[in-house]
């Protein structure tokens, strides 16, 4: 008695540290992308519920970590082109939260660059992007 007591104590507990572990779980959306820059310094990931430009600054360089991101408007048939530094240094992640709404083509890009004050003054020293845009869907 005692042995089945146990194992059915056991079972129960063996299920709900299954079931509590698949709920830490995050689910990933077919459209997230994580691009990287080259060599290194810049991880850019897409999180497509939500809209979530998430720019990480991988390497202890001295450069900040850049996004270049766009999307395409349908109505106004062009790309509405944006670019994101991260200025805080290694390991630390800007989260940019956009409202496109669902269905819109997006292209992301990671890159390194050095902030000079102004987006203006800093443009010029965007490098070691990835080669091609990721493309995917908002």
């Amino acid at each position: 008695m005692h042995k089945i007591v146990k194992r059915g104590i056991f079972a129960v507990l063996g299920t709900a540290v299954l079931v509590g572990t698949q709920a830490g779980v995050a689910h990933a959306n077919q459209y997230d992308r994580v691009v990287e820059s080259y060599p290194d310094g810049s991880r850019v990931t897409w999180k497509a519920d939500g809209e979530h430009l998430l720019i990480k600054d991988t390497a202890k360089d001295g450069h900040s970590a850049v996004a270049l991101f766009r999307w395409w408007d349908q109505s106004e048939g062009r790309f509405h082109s944006y670019t994101y530094f991260n200025r805080d240094g290694v390991d630390s992640v800007r989260d940019v939260n956009l409202n496109l709404g669902e269905g819109h083509t997006v292209n992301i890009k990671a890159c390194i660059a050095d902030w000079k004050g102004s987006l203006e003054a800093s443009s010029s020293t965007i490098r070691n992007c990835n080669r091609d845009w990721e493309v995917t869907l908002s």
